[in-house]
C-alpha cells in the first residue's frame, strides 16, 4: 500500500483530486454546448465542420498567454520562498545571538520565546488574522500584551527591542552587542515588509478574467476543427483541453497568493514550526549541556 502511495500514478490523482472537483461544473457547462455540436453534426442536421487553422492560431495564442500568466504567479511564489528563506536564517542567526551574549535572565527566555513567535504571528498576520494558542508559549503576561495589538508582528519586535533595552541598563549587554541585535529586528521587520508587499499586490483582476474569458472561447471554437476527425470523441478532446488550460489557470491563481492554505501554497506553517523546533533546540540543548558540563 505505501508503495503505491508513493507511486507516480498515485501522486497524479491524488494532486489532481482538488482540481477536478473545483473545475467539475466548468467542465460540465463545457460538455453541453460541445455535446450539442457533436449532435447536430453526426446527425447531418449540418455540416459544421471547418479548417483547423482558426483554432490551431488560437490555441498557439492560448498557450503563449498560459506561459506567461504561469511564470508571472511563479515569479511571486519564488520570491516569497526566498523572503521566508531569509525568516528563517535570521531568526535561527538572532536566537543564537541572545543565547550567546545574554546570561540566564527573564529577559533572555522572553527574547527567545518572542523570537520564535515572530514566524506565527507573520504567518497568520499575512492570512489577515492571528491565531494566538500557537503561541500561548510565549507566557500569560506576554499574550495578553500581544493581544492588544492589531498589528502583532510589530508588537513582537516591539517587545523585543523593549527587552534588550533592559538588557543594555542593566549591563549584560555592550553598546556595540545591543546594535548588533537590533540588526536582526531590523531584518525581521524587513522580511515582514517584503511578505505584505507580495501580499497586498495580487494581479490584475481584469487579466485573469480575460484569460477566463479565452479559454472558453476557445472550448467553443475548438470543436469546429476537431468534429470532421474525431467525431463524438471531440467532446472529450474539448473536456481535456478545457481541464488542462483552466488547472494552469487555478494553480497560477493559487500560487500567486503563496501565504494561503492552497495546496499549492508554501509551507508556513512547517516553516513556522521548524524555526520554533530550532531555536527550542538552541535554548535547552547548550543549557543541558551546561549542566551535564558543570
Amino acid at each position: 500500500m505505501n508503495k503505491f502511495k508513493n507511486s507516480t500514478l498515485y501522486g497524479i490523482f491524488n494532486y489532481k483530486g482538488y482540481l477536478i472537483k473545483q473545475l467539475a461544473l466548468d467542465l460540465v457547462w463545457i460538455a453541453i454546448p460541445t455535446t450539442i455540436l457533436c449532435a447536430i453534426h453526426e446527425f447531418k442536421h449540418f455540416d459544421i465542420g471547418m479548417n483547423f487553422s482558426l483554432p490551431g492560431l488560437m490555441g498557439a495564442i492560448l498557450g503563449i498567454l498560459l506561459v506567461f500568466r504561469n511564470n508571472t504567479a511563479y515569479d511571486r511564489w519564488w520570491e516569497a520562498r526566498k523572503v521566508l528563506g531569509g525568516l528563517v536564517n535570521t531568526s535561527r542567526n538572532y536566537a543564537l545571538q541572545v543565547h550567546s551574549m545574554l546570561n540566564d535572565s527573564e529577559e533572555k527566555e522572553d527574547l527567545m520565546k518572542l523570537i520564535a513567535s515572530f514566524p506565527f504571528v507573520l504567518k497568520e498576520h499575512l492570512r489577515d488574522g492571528v491565531v494566538f494558542s500557537e503561541v500561548e508559549f510565549v507566557g500569560e503576561n506576554l499574550l495578553e500584551k500581544l493581544k492588544k495589538w492589531n498589528h502583532v508582528p510589530n508588537a513582537v519586535n516591539s517587545y523585543i527591542q523593549e527587552k534588550l533595552k533592559i538588557a543594555l541598563n542593566r549591563g549584560d549587554i555592550t553598546d556595540f552587542q545591543f546594535l548588533k541585535l537590533i540588526e536582526n529586528s531590523d531584518e525581521l521587520i524587513d522580511i515582514m515588509g517584503k511578505c505584505e508587499r507580495i501580499k497586498n499586490t495580487p494581479m490584475p483582476a481584469a487579466h485573469t478574467f480575460l484569460l477566463r474569458l479565452y479559454i472558453w472561447i476557445y472550448a467553443i471554437v475548438i470543436p469546429f476543427g476537431l468534429i470532421d476527425t474525431l467525431g463524438w470523441w471531440t467532446i472529450l478532446a474539448v473536456v481535456l483541453v478545457y481541464y488542462v488550460a483552466m488547472s494552469i489557470v487555478t494553480i497560477s491563481e493559487e500560487i500567486e497568493e503563496p501565504f494561503g492554505r492552497d495546496p499549492n501554497d508554501l509551507p508556513t506553517d512547517k516553516i513556522a514550526q521548524n524555526i520554533y523546533n530550532n531555536i527550542q533546540e538552541i535554548q535547552f540543548t547548550s543549557t543541558e549541556y551546561a549542566i551535564y558540563n558543570s
